[in-house]
């Protein structure tokens, strides 16, 4: 072999040594600055402690259920469940009392001192139940969603009332406190009855299969969506 053929041959070696090299560095930089693959990442959150900010506590069977407070607001939701369940914010589990008398769920809510930054009470309770027949608030704001029952008698004092999403064959409604009482479109009924004080408000945007029954003084704060309802009976 000539001197100018172990020349060029060596030139050779180096730039396909160097390509090589380049390529390594290359791929070693790039796997060092990529983002963790979703699997990693999938892992290392599953090692993490996920914080709760509620506790659920599983009661007794229970169709009724009152609510007392020394002091509102409370904001409480009803959800079904095949389970008896109560879930109660941290903060705020020390300030409810829990009784049964019968068939009865009663919950007390104690004085409970004003929400500051420093110390953030949420007055938050999620009801769970297979069931419900009849429900007693005193200045709570209340939310039945995605119950598909036969019959529910509530009786609010000083609330908000919202039935979202559910299907009910009976709901009788009353307060004899101001109270603001909406049966979303998203509802169905077979009847209603809604005895409404001349300082409630009742709106009706639900579809009623047979009869809507409402007696109230004063029509003022009475809005119904007439084209779901099948028949409305005024009641003395």
């Amino acid at each position: 072999m000539s001197k100018n053929q172990r020349i060029i041959l060596t030139v050779i070696i180096l730039s396909v040594w160097a390509a090589i090299g380049g390529s390594v560095w290359y791929y070693l930089k790039k796997v060092e600055h990529s983002p963790k693959s979703k699997v990693s990442s999938q892992a290392e959150y599953d090692t993490l402690v996920k914080p709760s900010n509620y506790k659920t506590f599983i009661s007794q069977p229970f169709d009724k259920v009152i609510l007392e407070t020394d002091l509102g607001p409370v904001t409480v939701y009803f959800q079904p469940s095949k389970k008896h369940e109560i879930q109660f914010h941290k903060s705020f589990i020390k300030y409810v009392d829990m009784s049964y008398r019968g068939d009865t769920l009663i919950l007390h809510v104690n004085k409970t001192p004003k929400s500051t930054k420093e110390n953030l009470i949420q007055k938050q309770i999620y009801i769970y139940t297979p069931n419900i027949s009849y429900y007693k608030g005193e200045v709570s704001h209340t939310t039945f969603a995605y119950l598909k029952i036969d019959q529910l008698k509530i009786d609010s004092r000083s609330s908000y009332v919202r039935l979202f999403s559910c299907q009910i064959g009976n709901l009788e409604l009353s307060t004899n406190q101001p109270c603001n009482y909406r049966l979303e479109e998203t509802s169905y009924f077979n009847n209603v009855r809604a005895d409404i004080n001349s300082s409630s408000a009742f709106l009706c945007n639900s579809f009623i299969q047979n009869d809507l029954i409402i007696k109230t003084s004063n029509f003022k704060n009475i809005d119904l969506s007439e084209d779901n309802v099948k028949k409305i009976v005024l009641e003395k």
